[in-house]
């Protein structure tokens, strides 16, 4: 990492803005910070530190030094880096949290910290995040520390320059883990931890596998639970041998109810025997006993067989009666229904007609009074006729009645319009010079109105395009906030894509341990554990990943940078759209402006209508005027007309009311002469129907007397003494059908009955012995059923002690293969089981733990260049070396330092060093540090260096001694700045940093070189 410019601006001391060119200050590789103390030195390293970081380089530092106290209380303090890293330049500000004055009303607001990271692409910066916690990972990842190891290795701020020198190795072992990147070690240490966990727990589960099948045997053996405990507790081959002892003992007990079983089945087999003949012999009783009390009841139906018999003869004698009684049933229904279709008129005769009937006589069938009647009504018929005939021309007349009075109506309406309309027109005569006085108020002040539509036309115009700006103001910000999640987006891709190429590369650094087991060779020491012999050599698993899977992660990495860069870039495009529509808006919202725009348009609208109102009252006005005159010619007509209206009014309506009493007289009481006309033509009609229902009555009745004495005659001839005796005999064919089978029936049955009683099985049956024969096939029965009963329980004993035998064979058969599959694991796990001791220093010759043994590497690296530049700076004086000495047990792992003063030859701790010794000490071994960082792939890339204590307390010969060395670093192409007052480095350093106080109290830097 190299510094390029920073620039400060009301940041701590510095009230206006400063710039600091780095590349011209560090060109020869050595500068100086110098000033009076206090002036702002270290700021200028605080500064640098939290455009990083976010945070000071000291770590008693206060925040209260990041916003200057003589700057304005609105300006903004910022910070803004450019440095670079691998060639690649970069471009960071920061803003620190600060409060300002408020912009309206008293008092002050807070202000959020901002973070803006962006990076040189061509010729213009491409924005990477302005997210606080992705900018720290990106500066951290970029640089390779974090602030704290930063600090230490590339700028050493006052009070902590030693720190590393005398830190305890817990301290250092992280400080060196991050630099030299053993954090793979850690890992591969863990992993190694985690999987001989998982074996550990692995042979716990096979051993708790054969205990449940130890106690699984001894269950299916029938054990009790003290048992089984007793049993688990026996050495392995004593308890096999209790488990064979216990199954032989279930052999036996299976063969001994083997036998017994036997013996049940053949006793049950000869009962059932015997069962099945008693059985059978007491079933032909019951069927016996079943078929006599079936016949007894089959002769106790005998009566009602007769009666269905007797019923069925005479139904069959009634039969050839049947067809004359229809047709007598059919005469009466025609003569009822010739007396109803006489109605109310002829009630009476029908009456007559029907009682003369049946009284005899010379009308035995009352047809003569019919027939009179009838005539009687023909007469009455003609009279009517002739009576309506005589009234044709009246009823004329009266037809046309109502076109006259409808004639009467329109005369008189015409005289009451005639008179209507003078009147209304001597009414409008009177309203029309109010009504032209109201219209030229109405022009006059139309005319005022329409005056201003020239103004309001250009305000709307105005207020319109501002709300066309607003408007599209509210799209622009809609886009820039889409604009600024598509962002997000492809940040977050692009952080996905750089943790994929991370892990590509964990995953790659994880295979490493197969190649170094590949170069291992018997008999020669293993050079991480020290050892010989090498049991468990890890073996290459599947999924490796190669060099082009990390080559193809880092391309699609990058092109998500691509991506994200392009971004960024249309994101500011799209920022400067929307600046320049919200000047052209004004500060207005799209829905004011509308809202104005819709007022003035109002307004707009109002003018031009009273300009339209104006011309349309004038118009109205002129057109008043004329009606004025039209009015009083109008008047003049409608009065002439209306008194000829009336009159001829007058004379119709004498016409018409001389025939209407004509037409009343002859009515003769009916609602008119019509009415009176159709009254007579409808009782002609009526006399007419009576006189042929009368006729139909006459013929209805003596076809009824005729069919009544076939019926009679033949009725007595089959033996009944009325027709209705017939008719109550009668029975459909179907119930004739229905009778006929159950008597056929009944008989069948009965003969059927008797046959069964009289067959061969039941010969030599005896009824009376029914009793003994079913109480002998009883005992049968229960005898079978014991002798079942007994079978039963020998059976499930021989089946309970043969599944148990089954069940201990399989759970023995359990027990073998849980005893084999826990050795199988035993001979597995162990190599994983060795290498996790060997890994974690509990195992081996040396007992030193994997991570630990390569920090000794590096770290003895360390102090072998932190002794080069020593042996420089203090005359030959003091070596550093690592000792495994500590103070406790658990600090001993080969990170501790002691210096050998070869004046004494005494080794002590660097605690015991002077002022100006751990200075000198402390820069040599921070340089050594930076140099086998640097030097080692993988390391970070450390180019500038800042030295913030500790010369004003050398001597001039020692301060020579130092700067040799100093001197030294410049010549391989680092850049060392140097915080001081001394006044002799000034002399020594041409190009420097002057840091000075200002009247009012701030401070301003100044590059000399």
């Amino acid at each position: 990492m190299r510094l390029n410019r920073l620039e400060l601006r009301a940041f701590g001391p510095y009230a206006s803005a400063q710039q600091i060119d780095f590349s011209r200050l560090a060109a020869s590789g050595l500068f100086l910070l110098e000033g009076p103390t206090g002036a702002g030195k270290s700021t200028i390293l605080d500064a640098i530190t939290f455009a990083l970081y976010g945070g000071l380089a000291g770590e008693e530092a206060g925040a209260d030094r990041l916003r200057s106290h003589f700057a304005a209380p609105d300006a903004e303090p910022s910070v803004t880096l450019d440095f670079s890293v691998r060639g690649v330049r970069y471009l960071l500000t920061r803003v620190p949290e600060h409060q300002r004055p408020k912009r309206r009303g008293d008092g002050v607001t807070t202000e959020h910290a901002q973070v803006h990271l962006q990076r040189r692409e061509g010729a213009r910066w491409v924005s990477l995040t302005s997210n606080k916690a992705e900018a720290g990972e990106l500066v951290s990842e970029l640089i390779g520390l974090n602030r704290a190891q930063f600090t230490q290795v590339m700028l050493l701020p006052q009070g902590e320059f030693a720190h590393f020198l005398r830190a305890a190795d817990d301290e250092r072992r992280v400080l060196l883990s991050r630099l030299f990147g053993t954090q793979l070690y850690d890992r591969v240490t863990a992993w190694l931890d985690q999987q001989r966990a998982a074996a550990q727990v692995r042979r716990r589960q096979a051993g708790a596998a054969i205990d449940a099948a130890v106690s699984a045997a001894a269950e299916a053996g029938g054990l009790d639970g003290a048992a089984r405990t007793e049993l688990l507790a026996l050495p392995p081959a004593e308890r096999a041998t209790q488990l064979k002892e216990l199954g032989a003992d279930l052999a036996a007990h299976r063969a001994v109810t083997a036998d017994g079983l036997e013996v049940a089945t053949a006793r049950s087999a000869a009962l059932a025997t015997a069962c099945e003949q008693a059985r059978q012999q007491s079933a032909a009783m019951t069927g016996l006993t079943t078929a006599a009390g079936r016949l007894a009841g089959h002769e106790s139906t005998r009566g009602e067989h007769e009666d269905r018999a007797a019923r069925l003869a005479a139904a069959r004698r009634a039969e050839p009666v049947r067809p004359l009684l229809a047709a007598l049933s059919d005469a009466d229904r025609a003569v009822q229904e010739a007396a109803g279709a006489l109605g109310q008129p002829g009630a009476e005769l029908a009456a007559a007609t029907l009682a003369g009937a049946d009284a005899g006589g010379a009308d035995a069938d009352g047809a003569g009074t019919a027939r009179a009647g009838a005539a009687e009504a023909a007469g009455r018929a003609q009279a009517a006729e002739q009576e309506a005939a005589a009234l044709r021309h009246l009823a004329g007349a009266e037809a046309g009645l109502p076109g006259r009075l409808a004639a009467l109506a329109s005369l008189r309406q015409a005289a009451a319009d005639s008179d209507r309309l003078r009147s209304e027109l001597e009414a409008t005569q009177q309203d029309l010079p109010g009504r032209l006085a109201a219209l030229e108020e109405q022009l006059t002040a139309a005319r005022l109105a329409a005056a201003g539509l020239g103004a309001a036309r250009e305000q709307q115009a105005a207020v319109s395009q501002r709300a066309v700006a607003a408007a599209r103001l509210a799209v622009l910000e809609e886009q820039l906030a889409a604009q600024d999640a598509a962002l997000r987006g492809a940040i977050d891709t692009h952080q996905a894509l750089v943790d994929e190429h991370q892990r590509l590369m964990d995953t790659r650094l994880a295979g490493m341990a197969a190649e170094l087991a590949s170069q291992l060779a018997d008999g020669v020491p293993c050079p991480v554990c020290g050892s010989a012999a090498h049991p468990a050599p890890a073996q290459a698993r599947s999924g490796l990943v190669s060099a082009a899977d990390v080559a193809d992660a880092a391309a699609r990495r990058d092109a998500a940078s691509a991506e994200r860069s392009r971004l960024a870039g249309d994101r500011e495009t799209l920022a400067g759209q929307v600046a320049s529509s919200a000047a052209l808006a004004g500060g207005g919202t799209a829905a004011g402006l509308a809202a104005e725009a819709a007022a003035l348009a109002g307004l707009a609208a109002v003018a031009e209508q009273a300009a339209a109102d104006a011309d349309r009252l004038a118009a109205e006005l002129a057109g008043g005027r004329a009606e004025q005159e039209r009015v009083s010619a109008e008047l003049r007509d409608a009065a002439a007309a209306a008194a000829a209206s009336q009159a001829q009014a007058a004379a119709a309506g004498e016409e018409v009311t001389a025939l209407q009493r004509e037409l009343a007289t002859a009515a003769q009481g009916h609602p008119s002469v019509a009415a009176r006309q159709a009254a007579l033509r409808e009782a002609a009609d009526a006399d007419h129907r009576l006189g042929a229902a009368l006729d139909t009555l006459a013929t209805a009745r003596g076809e009824q007397a005729r069919a009544q004495a076939r019926a009679g005659q033949e009725a007595q001839a089959r033996g009944f003494d009325h027709p209705d005796q017939a008719s109550a005999a009668l029975l459909s064919p179907a119930r004739q059908d229905e009778l006929a089978a159950q008597v056929a029936a009944w008989t069948e049955t009965l003969a059927g009955l008797r046959t069964a009683l009289a067959a061969g099985e039941f010969a030599g049956l005896d009824p009376a012995r029914a009793g003994q024969v079913h109480a002998a096939a009883r005992a049968a029965a229960g005898a079978l059923a014991e002798a079942g009963a007994a079978e039963r329980e020998a059976r499930v004993a021989h089946q309970g002690w043969t599944t148990k035998a089954d069940r201990l064979e399989q759970r023995l058969a359990e027990l073998a293969a849980a005893q084999r599959e826990a050795d199988r694991l035993d001979e597995e796990t162990a190599p994983v089981i060795s290498l996790a001791g060997l890994a974690k220093g509990m195992e081996g010759q040396r007992r030193v733990a994997l991570t630990t043994y390569v920090l000794r590497h590096w770290f003895g690296q360390v102090v072998a260049a932190a002794n080069v530049r020593l042996a420089a700076m203090s005359a030959g004086r003091y070596e550093l070396r690592r000792t495994d000495e500590a103070a406790s047990r658990r600090e001993r792992t080969g990170l501790t330092l002691a210096v050998i003063d070869r004046h004494t030859g005494a080794e002590r701790s660097p605690r015991s060093l002077s002022g100006g010794e751990t200075f000198y000490t402390s820069l040599a071994l921070a340089l050594g540090l930076a140099d086998v960082v640097k030097a080692e792939a993988g390391g970070v890339d450390l180019d500038t260096l800042f030295i913030d204590e500790g010369f004003g307390t050398l001597d001039a010969d020692t301060l020579d001694q130092v700067m040799t060395v100093i001197d030294d670093l410049r010549e391989r192409g680092r850049a060392v700045g140097i915080v001081s007052h001394v006044t002799d480095l000034k002399d020594r350093i041409a190009e420097r940093l002057e840091v000075r106080r200002l009247a009012d109290g701030s401070s301003a830097v100044r590059v000399i070189a």
